[in-house]
C-alpha cells in the first residue's frame, strides 16, 4: 500500500459493492487492479479461485496475472486472469452441449469467416457485389455484437435491400457453422449470453464462483460484454470497473460508450472514484491533451495533473506540404539519435496507414531505423503490390509472377482452371502467358474470360508501348484508372475497401514525390518508372532492422495502452484529423477528439503536433486546413516551427482564427528551411475561344468555384491550376470546362 496514492488505496481497499475507477491515462490503473485483487485475497474477502478479472488482450492479461503472482506468490495463479473471449472459451468448452454444440468446437478467425461467407455468396447467387462478402461480414459481426438472432435481424430489415441481402447470408451462415461445428469471435460473446440465460441454475453456479469480477478497459466494452457482466454480478454487485470515457476510441468496432458513462445508473449505489495524478507525462502535454478532451459535451469530468516540474513546450511543425513535414520528423529525429536518445523513445502517430508512405521514405533516406505496429509496411499492403505486379508488367511482360498476383484482380471470370490453362499452353507453344492473353481460344479459354484476358492484354501493351512519352505517375494513374482498381473497391462499399483506396492514391502519390526528388538530385538524369520499381524493390531487401532498435509508426488507435519519451502526430488537419467523411456524426467528432487526447497523452516528455499547408493524394496536391483540435490547445502551450513554403498556410491559418474562439497567433520566425516569398503567377491564357487571367475566379460543375492561380506550356497543352475550396486541380485549358464568373 505504501507506493500508491490516495485515491489509489480507496480504489484498493473499497470491496464491497459496485466500484467506477475512473482511471485517467498514465494514473496507474494496473497497479491498482492488481494491488485489489491482492487485497481481496490478503484479507479473505475472497479466495483466489472466486476473482475474475478480465481485459482486452493477452498482454494486459498476461501482465495482470505476473503481478498478481509478483504480489501473492503461487497462490496468484488461481486467479482467473483472462481477455473476455478467453473466459467465454473457458465457459463454452465445459458447457457447449447447453447450445447445441460440442465441445470440440472449432473457431473461425476473421480470414476463416470471411472465406466462408465468400462461399455463401456464391452458393446464393449474390455475385453483384451487393453485399460484397466484406460488408456482409461486418453487418453481421454487429448484428452478433447486438446480440440479434439471424431471426431477429431479419425482422428489421424491411424496405432495405442490402440488409435484406445480408439476412439471408447472416441465416446461411449460422447454419454452416452450426453444421460444422464452429463459431467465430462474435460467438464466443453471444453465445455465452445465450447459455446463461437459457440455464438459469448454471448462471447462478458461476455468481456463486465468481463473487467477485473486476473489468479492466470497461469504456472498450460492446453490448454483449455488457450483458455478461451484469448477468454475472446481478446477484452479489461486486463488481470493479475500470476505465476512462476519455480513451473510448473503438466505438467503429462496437464498443459502446454509455457502458461506462451509465455505469451509476445501471448499478446505483455505486461508490465513484477518480485517479486524476499522472506519472507519464508533463503537465504541459496533459494540459495539452485536456483542451482538447474538454469540449465534449458528455463526459465525466476529470483533469490530469503530475507533479513532475518543467516541461518543454509543445512544439507545433507548420510544413510546407507532406514531404516537408515527414522530412522535418525525421530531421527531429536525427539530432535526438544524435544527442544519446534510442530509436525506440520516438514514435510517430498518424490517423490513416496511407500517411506512413511519405514518412518511411524520409526515414529511410535519413537512415533512421523504423518499424510498424499494427499494420503492414506501405509497400507490401495487399493494394499496393498488386499495382506494383501491374507497373512491373509494363516494363517486363515475361515477370509470370506479377502476372499471377494480378490476373485475375480486378475479377475477370478466370477460375484457377483457366489459369492453369494459360501457363499450361504458353509453355506448350512456346509463349510467355503474357503474351498468349492476346489469344486466349489457344489455351481454350472462351466467353467472358476470353473477352477480359484480351482486354488486360491490350491495356497493358499500350502503357508499355507509353512507357517512354508518359510520365511515370501518369502511367500509374492511367492503369489504375484502365484496370478499374478504384471503381472494383469503390463498389466493395466497405471502411476497409475506403482505406485500401486511400493506399492506392498515396502510392501515386509517392510515385509523384520520388519524381520531384529525383528532378532535384538528379536533374540530367531521365525520371523513369523503372526507376521507381527498382527504388521499391531495394527497399524490402534491405529493410532488415529489428523492432526493439527501432523508430515506432502507428497509427493513434494501434498506440493506445503505450507510452514513449518524445511522440511525433503527424496530419494535424481538417478532414484528416478530425477524420470527417460526409457520413460523419457528432459522435463520430467526439470519438476524434478521445483519438487525439489518447494520442496526445502517450507523449512523456515531448510532443510534436505536425500538418502541412498542401498534402499530396493521388497526384493532385490539396490545400488543407489546420485541424481544429489545435486551437483548442492554450496558445501558451504552443511553439512554432516552420519547415518549407507557407505562404498559402498562413492565409488559411489567418482565415481559421477568424472562426474560432480560441487564437492562436503565429510567431513570425521561420527555421529549418522556411520561405514564405509570395507566389508569383503568370500570364493570360486561351481556353474555349475566351481569355482566362490568371486570378480571374471560374466555376467547375464537380469541383465547383475556384481561382486560377497558374499556368504552364502554352498552345493546346496548356495546363492551368485553380484552387478550388480545400484543393488544387491541375487542368488542360482546352478541356477544363470551366465557367468563367464575372
Amino acid at each position: 500500500m505504501k507506493d500508491l496514492n490516495k485515491h489509489q488505496k480507496e480504489a484498493v481497499c473499497c470491496l464491497d459493492g459496485p466500484l467506477l475507477v475512473l482511471a485517467g491515462a498514465g494514473t496507474g490503473k494496473t497497479k491498482v487492479i492488481t494491488h485489489r485483487i491482492t487485497h481481496l485475497i490478503a484479507t479473505h474477502t475472497a479466495r483466489p479461485d472466486q476473482v475474475l478479472g478480465v481485459t482486452f488482450t493477452n498482454k494486459a492479461a498476461g501482465e495482470m496475472k505476473k503481478r498478481v503472482i509478483d504480489l501473492l506468490g503461487p497462490v496468484g495463479r488461481y486467479v482467473h486472469l483472462s481477455t473476455f473471449h478467453s473466459f467465454c472459451v473457458f465457459l463454452l468448452r465445459q458447457h457447449a452441449e447447453t447450445i447445441g454444440y460440442k465441445s470440440s468446437f472449432t473457431i473461425y478467425d476473421e480470414a476463416d469467416s470471411l472465406a466462408l461467407i465468400k462461399r455463401i455468396c456464391k452458393s446464393l447467387n449474390i455475385l453483384d457485389g451487393q453485399p460484397s462478402p466484406s460488408v456482409a461480414q461486418h453487418r453481421i459481426s454487429e448484428a452478433k455484437s447486438r446480440l440479434l438472432t439471424p431471426a431477429q435481424f431479419d425482422g428489421m430489415t424491411a424496405g432495405d435491400y442490402l440488409a435484406g441481402q445480408v439476412s439471408l447470408i447472416y441465416r446461411q451462415y449460422e447454419l454452416e457453422l452450426k453444421k460444422n461445428n464452429a463459431v467465430d469471435f462474435d460467438d464466443l460473446l453471444r453465445l455465452t449470453v445465450a447459455m446463461f440465460e437459457q440455464n438459469p441454475q448454471l448462471l447462478r453456479y458461476y455468481q456463486s464462483r465468481f463473487s467477485h469480477v473486476l473489468v479492466d478497459e470497461y469504456q472498450d466494452t460492446n453490448y454483449a460484454q455488457y450483458r455478461i457482466v451484469r448477468l454475472l454480478t446481478e446477484s452479489h454487485r461486486n463488481i470493479c470497473v475500470v476505465g476512462d470515457d476519455d480513451q473510448a476510441i473503438y466505438g467503429w468496432r462496437g464498443a459502446d460508450i454509455k457502458n461506462i458513462l451509465n455505469f451509476e445508473e445501471d448499478f446505483p449505489g455505486c461508490r465513484v472514484i477518480t485517479l486524476d495524478q499522472n506519472y507519464r507525462s508533463t503537465n504541459i502535454i496533459l494540459d495539452a491533451a485536456h483542451g482538447v478532451v474538454s469540449k465534449i459535451g458528455r463526459r465525466k469530468p476529470k483533469k490530469l495533473y503530475t507533479r513532475r516540474n518543467g516541461g518543454d513546450s509543445v512544439t507545433l511543425l507548420q510544413c510546407a506540404d507532406d514531404r516537408e513535414e515527414a522530412s522535418a520528423i525525421a530531421g527531429l529525429i536525427k539530432v535526438g539519435l544524435q544527442n544519446g536518445k534510442k530509436p525506440t523513445d520516438f514514435a510517430i502517430l498518424y490517423r490513416t496507414n496511407a500517411q506512413s508512405r511519405a514518412i518511411e521514405d524520409a526515414l529511410r533516406d535519413s537512415g533512421i531505423p523504423y518499424t510498424i505496429v499494427g499494420g503492414t509496411k506501405f509497400y507490401e499492403r495487399m493494394e499496393v503490390k498488386d499495382i506494383l505486379a501491374y507497373l512491373r508488367l509494363l516494363i517486363n511482360p515475361d515477370d509470370t509472377q506479377s502476372l499471377l498476383r494480378i490476373v485475375n484482380v480486378p475479377k475477370r471470370g478466370l477460375g484457377e482452371v483457366s489459369i492453369a490453362r494459360l501457363q499450361q499452353s504458353a509453355e506448350r507453344y512456346g509463349k510467355s502467358p503474357f503474351a498468349l492473353m492476346a489469344t486466349p481460344e489457344l489455351a481454350d479459354i472462351k466467353g467472358k474470360p476470353a473477352i477480359e484476358l484480351k482486354k488486360l492484354h491490350a491495356i497493358l501493351t499500350e502503357l508499355s508501348a507509353k512507357i517512354n512519352e508518359l510520365k511515370p505517375d501518369e502511367l500509374a494513374i492511367r492503369l489504375i484508372e484502365g484496370i478499374g482498381y478504384l471503381k472494383m473497391l469503390d463498389e466493395e462499399n466497405s471502411p476497409e475497401a475506403d482505406v485500401r483506396a486511400d493506399n492506392v492514391r498515396e502510392l501515386v502519390s509517392g510515385i509523384a514525390a520520388f519524381m520531384e526528388r529525383k528532378e532535384e538530385e538528379e536533374p540530367e538524369t531521365p525520371i523513369t518508372l523503372a526507376a521507381f520499381l527498382e527504388e521499391v524493390a531495394l527497399i524490402t531487401d534491405i529493410d532488415t532492422f529489428k523492432d526493439e532498435a527501432a523508430v515506432v509508426l502507428m497509427t493513434v488507435h494501434a498506440a493506445k495502452g503505450l507510452e514513449f519519451d518524445t511522440v511525433f502526430i503527424a496530419g494535424m488537419e481538417e478532414g484528416l484529423f478530425p477524420l470527417i467523411r460526409d457520413s460523419s456524426t457528432d459522435a463520430d467528432l467526439e470519438e476524434e477528439r478521445r483519438l487525439c487526447y489518447v494520442g496526445i497523452t502517450r507523449a512523456k516528455n515531448k510532443l510534436y503536433l505536425a500538418l502541412s499547408a498542401f498534402r499530396r493524394r493521388y497526384g493532385n496536391s490539396f490545400v488543407t486546413e489546420p485541424s481544429r483540435f489545435l486551437f483548442d490547445i492554450d496558445r501558451n502551450l504552443i511553439e512554432v516551427e516552420k519547415f518549407g513554403y507557407l505562404g498559402e498556410y498562413n492565409r488559411l491559418y489567418r482565415d481559421r482564427k477568424t472562426r474560432t474562439s480560441t487564437q492562436i497567433e503565429l510567431p513570425s520566425v521561420s527555421r529549418g528551411s522556411g520561405n514564405d516569398a509570395p507566389m508569383t503567377y503568370g500570364i493570360p491564357v486561351e481556353a474555349n475561344g475566351e481569355s482566362i487571367k490568371v486570378g480571374q475566379k471560374v466555376s467547375h460543375k464537380k469541383f465547383g468555384t475556384g481561382t486560377i492561380i497558374a499556368r504552364e506550356g502554352s498552345g493546346a497543352t496548356t495546363m492551368i491550376t485553380v484552387r478550388f475550396s480545400g484543393m488544387v486541380k491541375k487542368l488542360m485549358a482546352n478541356h477544363a470546362a470551366l465557367e468563367i464568373l464575372g
